[in-house]
């Protein structure tokens, strides 16, 4: 009795700190990711979206293929996931595509505050895709995230409403997308997703640059590099991530990526977002804050 007692607490011990170090790595992964966004508007206010990721892609591929080897390319294209993978890839391109163009037309913390519908929309997902279960008092705080995004998806001003729909949309594609590699990342590593989709992204956009191509200058080339940079970190350290915790308790921690949006919005172009933005932020942070509370509560009752 004795000794199977101490399996399970060890075991206890193992998880809590596989989350925990999930989480660390979800939280540094959306700092990039906003830092990323970042760079997006100040580049999509010279070039197409698709050339944007054109070069993006191309600096992930190149990166993969130096790192991993050929392995990449086989584990990648002949894995029993493939198909999921494809499709997630093929899913992960539309939304990039939805998100950038809209950049810009929007400021960047309403830009990703109408993004931060992904994860709630992700926590809703993770019931019926993934087997876990989501408690009353999760819905509640998806309700109430909910209405959060509205509030920042509203017109402001002088802010255009289709560019916001686009970005609500993409969330939708996106949610869908990060549900679809958990199941991936069972079979398959971090490297070999990443390059696949990188692959993807380039073939669809490079088909595109006869007609859109615009020579970038030496500074312009260098973003584009530390945007590609950028994303493989953070496609990396979200895939580990999302192997060590639950969909539905990483989640939230995408919003945290939300206070960097503010941050970076005010630093880099010095935007005051209107006031339903603070609100609809506010709002989405109470939300996540209150889901994470009660995947905090449920685990200590299991525990018990």
């Amino acid at each position: 009795m004795g000794v199977a007692t101490s399996i399970a607490a060890w075991r206890n011990r193992l998880e809590r700190s596989s989350t925990g170090t999930g989480l660390i790595l979800v939280l540094i992964s959306y700092t990039a990711f906003a830092l990323h966004d970042a760079l997006v508007k100040i580049l999509v206010a010279h070039f197409d979206a698709p050339q944007i990721l054109f070069m993006r892609s191309l600096t992930v591929v190149v990166l993969c293929l130096a790192i991993g080897g050929r392995s990449v390319v086989t584990r990648g294209l002949f894995s029993p996931m493939r198909n999921k993978l494809l499709v997630r890839a093929g899913l992960t391109f539309v939304a990039w595509l939805l998100y950038y163009s809209a950049g810009r037309y929007l400021g960047l913390a309403q830009m990703i505050t109408i993004y931060f519908a992904s994860p709630l929309i992700i926590a809703v997902m993770a019931g019926p895709l993934l087997g876990e279960r989501v408690t009353p008092m999760r819905w509640v705080a998806l309700g109430i995230g909910f209405v959060g995004v509205l509030l920042a998806a509203r017109p402001h001003g002088s802010s255009p409403l289709l560019p916001a729909i686009s970005v609500a949309l993409a969330a939708v594609i996106w949610a869908y997308a990060m549900i679809l590699m958990r199941q991936v990342s069972k079979e398959l590593r971090g490297w070999d997703q990443v390059f696949v989709i990188a692959m993807l992204f380039l073939i669809c956009c490079g088909a595109m640059m006869p007609f859109i191509w615009k020579t970038p200058d030496l500074g312009q080339l260098a973003l584009m590099l530390g945007l590609g940079l950028l994303s493989t970190a953070a496609q990396l350290l979200l895939i580990e991530g999302v192997k060590l915790a639950q969909a539905s308790v990483i989640a939230p921690m995408e919003f945290s990526g939300l206070l960097w949006s503010f941050v970076f919005g005010y630093l880099i172009f010095g935007d005051i977002p209107a006031v339903g933005v603070f609100l609809g932020a506010a709002l989405i942070l109470i939300s996540g804050g209150m889901v994470v509370l009660t995947e905090l509560r449920v685990g200590r009752q299991h525990r018990a």
